[in-house]
Order: C-alpha cells, then sequence, then structure tokens
C-alpha cells in the first residue's frame, strides 16, 4: 500500500500537473483569435499618434464595421476615433480596462457614440454577455487577450468528434489610422447574415446593464455628451410590437437621464450589409454614419 501511495504521490500527480501545465502552454501558443488581439494592439499605436480627438465611437462588431470615425471627423466639430473592439472585449470589465489603459486624454472627450449589439441581443446573446461578465471573460488593461482556457475534456470531445482543435474565427483586417474597418481587406460573406431576431426575455436585466454601462461611460468620459445609438439591423421576420417597447423604454429614460438615445433606421435587404445582421458593408457604412450624423446635428 505505501508504494501505490508513494507512485500516486511521485509519478502520477508530478505527471498530471506537468500534462496539464504542458496543455495550457501549447494552447496558449497555437489559439488563432481573429485577429482581435492584433487589432486592439493597433488601437493604442493610433491613438498615441493623433492630437486633439474629442469624441469616440464604443461598442462592438456592429460599430467596427458600421461606423466611421473618418466620415463623423468631416464634421467641424468632431474629431472621432472608432475604439470599438470586437464582442466588446467579451464582457464589460474588460472592454472599460481595455478603454482605461488607452492613451486618451479622457477630459477632452466631448462625444461619445455608443452603439452596442446587445441592446438587440436575443435571448443567447444577452445571457453570453452576462455569464461572461460574471466570469470575467475577456481582456486585461494592457490589451492582452484572455481568449484561451477551454478544458481538456471539452478538447478531447472536439477530437473525438472530428471537430477543430480550437474555435475557428473570422480573422479580421487591421483597423486604420482612425480605427475604422478597412473593407478593402475582407470578403463579405451574405451566408452569415441571419434572417430572424427576438428580444431577451431578460428585459430588466437588459436595462440594468444599459444603465450600468452608461454610468461607467459617464463617469470616465465626464465632460462628454453620452450618445445611446441603436444601431441599424436587417428589419426581417422581426417582432415590431417588441422593438418600439424597447426603444419608447429607452426614449423615455434618456428624458430623465444625461445621455441622449438614437434611433438609427433599420435596413429592409442585405444590399448594404456584411457577415451578419448588425453589420454593414462599406456603402451601408457611410449610410449609416450619414444618417447620424443628420441626426445628432438635427437635434
Amino acid at each position: 500500500m505505501g508504494n501505490v501511495n508513494q507512485l500516486i504521490f511521485w509519478v502520477l500527480i508530478p505527471l498530471l500537473i506537468f500534462s496539464y501545465v504542458t496543455f495550457r502552454i501549447i494552447e496558449w501558443q497555437f489559439y488563432e483569435d481573429g485577429g482581435r488581439k492584433e487589432i486592439a494592439q493597433q488601437h493604442s499605436v493610433n491613438l498615441s499618434n493623433l492630437n486633439d480627438i474629442n469624441c469616440l465611437v464604443l461598442g462592438g462588431s456592429n460599430a467596427y464595421f458600421s461606423l466611421s470615425a473618418e466620415e463623423l471627423s468631416k464634421d467641424d466639430k468632431l474629431n472621432c476615433y472608432n475604439l470599438s473592439l470586437l464582442n466588446e472585449g467579451y464582457s464589460d470589465q474588460s472592454y472599460f480596462d481595455f478603454i482605461k489603459s488607452m492613451p486618451i486624454d479622457r477630459i477632452k472627450i466631448s462625444y461619445i457614440f455608443y452603439s452596442t449589439k446587445y441592446i438587440l441581443g436575443d435571448e443567447n446573446t444577452f445571457s453570453e454577455r452576462l455569464k461572461n461578465n460574471k466570469n470575467n471573460i475577456g481582456i486585461t488593461g494592457d490589451s492582452s487577450f484572455k481568449l484561451f482556457g477551454v478544458s481538456m475534456a471539452s478538447r478531447l470531445k472536439n477530437f473525438l468528434e472530428g471537430k477543430s482543435y480550437s474555435h475557428s474565427y473570422i480573422q479580421y483586417p487591421i483597423s486604420n489610422e482612425r480605427g475604422d474597418f478597412k473593407f478593402e481587406f475582407f470578403e463579405c460573406a451574405t451566408e452569415r447574415i441571419g434572417e430572424n431576431w427576438t428580444l431577451t426575455l431578460e428585459l430588466d436585466e437588459l436595462k440594468n446593464w444599459i444603465k450600468l454601462n452608461l454610468s461607467r461611460f459617464q463617469n470616465l468620459f465626464q465632460n462628454a455628451q453620452v450618445y445611446l445609438v441603436l444601431p441599424s439591423m436587417l428589419a426581417r421576420n422581426f417582432n415590431s410590437s417588441e422593438f418600439a417597447d424597447l426603444s419608447n423604454y429607452l426614449k423615455a429614460e434618456a428624458a430623465n437621464h444625461p445621455y441622449t438615445y438614437i434611433e438609427q433606421s433599420m435596413f429592409l435587404n442585405s444590399d448594404f450589409l456584411c457577415d451578419g445582421a448588425l453589420h454593414t458593408n462599406k456603402v451601408g457604412r457611410n449610410i449609416r454614419t450619414s444618417e447620424l450624423l443628420d441626426l445628432i446635428n438635427s437635434e
């Protein structure tokens, strides 16, 4: 019995520890994140070379694809940078830590345009966000992604089912000097554009989430006018009554809080979309950005 215990303690346990550490090192070395880390790092480089930024576009992939800081900056009062991050950093805390780590004089920011898909997220999308917030999934303030960490059991299951060792992420191009998406280096795929839309059933959680994030932006950028932008999306097969209720709620909240609510027009077909119901192509981005300028200037 003593020999068995010694074998377990001196051989089996060290072997398991060594195997686990080796697995994590290999996983870290070979994990492919679709260019997310490089994009995050490029933001820091870009902002180090820009002066007098007074406007930020914030959000996730819908803002990255669908709004142009370069076009917004053609307005005389705006000098914008698109600091949106794919998946909004996977969790709220990671995204806000990322923003705080950027070389920005936050006192000089006068305009924040926050366009987030999670307002229109379905049950799975919004629930995943809440789960990621709870588990602190995402990035840290030094722009280092922490997307690895899937269990060995999960990896083995994928292997036995003939699936890829790691998640397959679409490769996105590095942003331009204003943080905008480079469509010339990306091929849009219409098959990834979803047709249906349903609002999350977790409405109380959604409302609290919106309030909390807007409060965070206002605390980070104390001199900024914060605009909550309801993004354009493909308006096929969606519940107009649910949409109207959500929009009316956001309008009422904006009337009693220090932010401005802007509702952008829906797209009636997929001609102006790219890779998702909330992602525009280059032409759609020009349409959305021009409309946003018209809406803020007509206030």
